[in-house]
Formats: C-alpha cells, structure tokens, sequence
C-alpha cells in the first residue's frame, strides 16, 4: 500500500476591516450567513459545535444541499480558530480539519490564512470542489467588507 500525502489547501487574503470584526465575521452564526453557509452553527469554544448548511437553490453551483459538522479543536479569540469538517451526505469524505489564522496587519485590515487539511486518501475531485469553495467564499468575505464600508 502505498503512503498518500495528506493534501492540504493553503489560501491567504487580506480583509480590509478590523481584526475582532474578521473574527466575528468567521465565528458569530448571524455574521457567517451574510457571506458563507446559507444555515450556522457555531459554539465559541473547544469541543463546541459546528455545523453549516449550504442550500443547493442558493448557488447554480451545487447539484444538492450539503450539511457539514464539525467540532471545535481550537478557540483562540482574534487569533487562531480550527474545526473539523465532514459530512452526513457525502459517502466516504473523510474527516478534515479547517484552521483560520488571522493577524492585524494595522489600517483596519486583517489577514486571514486558511488552511484545509486531512484530504488523505479521497478522490481528487473532493479536494478540488473544496479548493474552488474555498476561493469562492474567501472572496465572498473580501466584498463582504468592501461592500458594508
């Protein structure tokens, strides 16, 4: 058997708003439907939670509505939060982690770095239908602030 790295998707960005604004926007339910999952739930601590809800009617992207859960790893208010993420309805994806790191970078912005891990073993297309999601919602965030200023 041969050893599979573990796939990782690495993205950056930068925000143009204030660091505990950013960190409100990933971990508040009411603020991560405004650019994110269509449903959420998120308990702000470790072994809190979470669970997202994307409609299939919401995006001309998705074939079916999907239903993450996943469970706090880490909470470091303002600066560190991760998660595992897998899903009821999607027959062999495996259990992944998703780590937000977010620093000050002064002016009211916030660079936030994601990293999707733990995609061993699973089919190419589940990493790359993660890595698109990624970048689409990672944008999403983005003109989420550029469109409330």
């Amino acid at each position: 058997m041969i050893n599979e790295p573990n796939k990782e998707i690495k993205m950056s960005i930068v925000v143009d708003a204030p660091l505990k604004k950013v960190f409100r926007a990933i971990t508040d339910p009411k603020e991560l439907t405004k650019w994110f999952p269509d449903l959420a739930v998120f308990e702000p601590k470790v072994g809190g939670r979470v669970q997202f809800t994307f409609y299939k009617g919401n995006s001309d992207k998705r074939d079916k509505d999907f239903y993450h859960e996943g469970q706090v790893l880490e909470f470091d208010p303002n600066k560190r939060i991760s998660y595992t993420w897998s899903y009821k309805n999607i027959p062999g994806f495996p259990r992944t982690t998703v780590t937000w790191h977010l620093k000050d970078i002064g002016n009211n912005r916030t660079r936030v770095d994601l990293v999707h891990s733990g995609f061993v073993g699973t089919k190419n297309e589940m990493y790359d239908n993660h890595k698109e999601g990624w970048k689409h919602f990672l944008n999403n965030l983005v003109l989420h602030y550029e469109q409330s200023c």
